[in-house]
This record gives C-alpha cells, structure tokens and sequence, in this order.
C-alpha cells in the first residue's frame, strides 16, 4: 500500500488553496461556507469566516488525498503539489 505525502512547497504550511481562490459566504442560519472553484465538491463550514477556512484548508487537504489514494485524477491547479510515494 502506497502512504500519500503532501508538499505545499509554494504554500505556506497547511494552506493547500491561495485565500484569494476560496469563496466565503453567510447562511441563512449565520453559519460561514468556505468553498473554491478549484475543488468542485469540497467545501466547509464555521462559526466566523476564519474557522471556516481553515476547516476548508484541512478538507481541501483530505480531499486531495483521498483523490490520490483512490487513484481519482489531482484536479491541474494541485498537480505540482501533491505525490505518491511508496
């Protein structure tokens, strides 16, 4: 079994998507959804619109890995930051 390592060498750590490409918006009910284009699919919520990005930040990085680890194709703006090794 393959192990999944993440490299964010052009990131800062944990900051898998730039903030500039993630999408903030407030519900009905108060609640912050944090979501990007970049990762149809992936999204998170928080309280305030820093706990939802940085819920978005640690879902962003799970689902990447789960794509990886299934063998699913890196969406092409991760491609350079994420690989397999043994």
């Amino acid at each position: 079994m393959q192990a999944c390592t993440a490299l964010a060498a052009s990131y800062a750590a944990d900051v898998i998507v730039p903030q500039r490409k993630i999408l903030l918006r407030q519900d009905e009910d108060g609640v912050w959804v944090a979501k990007s284009g970049l990762l149809p699919g992936c999204h998170a919520q928080g309280r305030d619109r820093g706990e939802a990005t940085l819920r978005f930040q640690e879902a962003a990085k799970a689902h990447l890995e789960a794509l990886l680890e299934t063998g699913r194709p890196i969406p092409e703006a991760f491609r350079d930051k994420f690989v397999l090794v043994a």
